[in-house]
């Protein structure tokens, strides 16, 4: 016997059923469905009531969903892609970007991509919602399997059907709000909720009219609306894009998606806003596509039902009943809800397993972490220590070793400036022409035992044969090219072989 599946769409505004029969090869036929104005019934409960007062509808098993506006959304990045690993850290990387407390909400995922690292979009539902919702439908169905969110099954049914990696924005524009999923290649990308649906258009039109909200509802249901309506309408439409545009661009510079939406899928009741979808086309420079699942093809529906069937409408329920069960194909909070209960027992005692072990693997990482402090430093006290007895070959004189890179790269380049120059002097003269001056003017029977630069000023030590003899080499001087002034310091009378030791002093010409 083919198995019966009941798509239940709950909005703001009304329930949209649609019941189908799924055969063994997994072919859907339609073989009911029903919208009930839930404030013409009174409330939701008494609006199910009314749904399920049809024999034909109950004792299924049930695809239902979330409103997005009851829900949270986040993008994670983790750095792995196995499942169970993504599962058990999921909670961790979302409770510091939440203010809801952890436990109070269900957290389920679908992958949105991302080469190295995996690109995780999660949605948070509280507890509560999920249990409140499966308790209201339980007297009426065999099985509630799967709780998803709202448009995210009729956005994979629509974007897994087409090929390329162009991104697609989905708009559900209800009677209040809109929701709006933008996806690629099968993957949702990011989900945002909006207040606008068509009901602001209604007010609009209603104060440009000066008219009720039903009068202004019946000339907008009727397309022949005045002028001044229009532009009403109009700029309520403009505001929810200005929104839109804003959140596509917020998205592109996140990264979240990797190009502009090159398509617009429209559903919703509220999408017959007039002038919704001229606007929607110009914003974003894109194709808008009126979504109608049957018109695919794959799933039949009888002639006389498909006379009364509004896409815009019941499209949603549709999605959702031919929603596959495996997991990957949405979101289904009530399979984790159901995992919750039954292990909640062996999630405690795990959890005080790994917190122990969480305990004793950070003891150990803080010793490791300490040996290899320990480690380190002994090896940079051995490398400055042997760097240190290096830096005292090269320069035996030195002191004070502060930067021995440094300081031994100075030393190279005091000795580079001598051998090609004068280091900092003012002249020309290398100290080859120096020398080479000096040892012109000697006389023969001279000796010099000492030679030293110092910036503009030579100092020469040497040894004579009388004091006559020094001031004959002191006065030739005064023909160089390279000597300004030549003196005489110290002069004494050598302690052996009878001759006179000199200091001389000369200063360079600039």
């Amino acid at each position: 016997m083919p198995e019966r599946i009941l798509g239940l769409d709950i909005g703001g505004g009304s329930v949209k059923a649609v019941l189908l029969s799924r055969g063994f090869r997994g072919g859907y036929r339609v073989l009911g469905f029903r919208r009930i104005d839930t404030a013409a019934a009174g409330d939701l409960k008494e609006a199910l009531e009314k749904l399920f007062a049809d024999d034909a509808f109950r004792g299924t098993v049930c695809v239902t969903a979330l409103h997005a506006g009851m829900l949270s959304f986040r993008n994670i990045r983790l750095p792995f892609r196995d499942d169970r690993k993504i599962r058990q850290t999921l909670a961790f990387a979302i409770e510091p970007v939440i203010q809801t407390p952890i436990e109070e909400v269900f957290i389920d995922y679908t992958h949105a991509g991302g080469a190295g690292k995996t690109e995780i979009f999660a949605a948070l539902a509280p507890r509560t919602l999920v249990g409140e919702r499966t308790e209201l439908l339980k007297p009426y169905v065999r099985e509630t399997a799967v709780i998803d969110v709202s448009a995210v099954s009729l956005t994979l049914r629509l974007t897994r059907n087409r090929g390329g990696p162009e991104t697609v924005l989905m708009l559900d524009v209800g009677a209040r709000d809109t929701t709006a999923v933008f996806a690629c290649e099968g993957r949702i990308l990011h989900i945002r909720h909006f207040p606008f649906g068509g009901e602001v258009a209604t007010q609009a039109i209603a104060a440009a009219m000066n008219s009720d909200s039903a009068g202004a509802e019946s000339v907008k249901r009727s397309g022949e609306i005045p002028p001044a309506a229009v532009a009403a309408s109009g700029e309520v439409c403009r505001r929810f894009c200005i929104e839109l545009i804003n959140t596509r661009t917020s998205l592109l510079w996140q990264g979240t998606i990797a190009q502009a939406p090159a398509l617009v899928f429209l559903t919703g009741g509220g999408s017959r806003t007039p002038g919704l979808e001229t606007i929607l086309t110009e914003s974003f420079s894109a194709p808008v596509e009126r979504v109608d699942l049957l018109a695919g093809g794959d799933i039949q529906i009888e002639e006389t039902l498909r006379q009364s069937w509004d896409p815009a409408v019941m499209d949603q329920a549709l999605a959702l009943a031919a929603r596959p069960m495996v997991k990957g194909s949405g979101f289904n909070f009530r399979q984790l809800a159901s995992e919750a209960r039954a292990g909640y027992g062996e999630f405690r005692d795990r959890l005080k397993k790994i917190a122990i072990a969480a305990v004793v693997i950070l003891s150990l990482a803080v010793v490791e972490l300490g040996l290899d402090d320990y480690g380190s430093r002994l090896r940079l006290a051995s490398l400055k220590r042997d760097i240190a007895a290096e830096f005292k070959k090269s320069d035996p004189n030195a002191t004070r070793i502060i930067d021995p890179v440094a300081q031994l790269r100075g030393k190279i380049a005091e000795a580079r400036k001598l051998s090609a120059g004068m280091g900092d002097t003012t002249t020309e003269a290398t100290v080859l022409d120096l020398l080479k001056e000096i040892s012109g003017f000697s006389p023969a029977n001279l000796l010099l035992t000492s030679f030293s630069l110092d910036g503009d000023a030579i100092g020469l030590k040497g040894e004579a044969r009388n004091f006559d003899a020094v001031d004959a080499f002191k006065n030739a001087f005064v023909n160089s090219k390279y000597f300004k002034t030549v003196t005489i310091g110290s002069t004494g009378m050598m302690k052996q072989g009878g001759g006179v030791e000199f200091d001389l002093k000369v200063t360079l010409k600039k």
